[in-house]
């Protein structure tokens, strides 16, 4: 099934790695599971990010 949610640990190349999913009733997969990220670690990301976007 395709995936837009690159941050949930199920998602893999914007494709689910479940066999089996169950949606909410507003269409969300209940089986979606964030990873914990360390705040420095995810502050350093956006960092990178901002600075790759503003360099092009």
């Amino acid at each position: 099934m395709k995936c837009e949610n690159k941050f949930c640990i199920y998602c893999d190349k914007e494709k689910c790695t479940l066999e089996n999913i169950e949606l909410d009733i507003i269409g969300q997969c209940t089986e979606c599971i964030y990873p914990n990220i360390d705040g420095e670690v995810l502050r350093k990301a956006k960092e990178q990010t901002r600075n790759k976007i503003m360099a092009d």
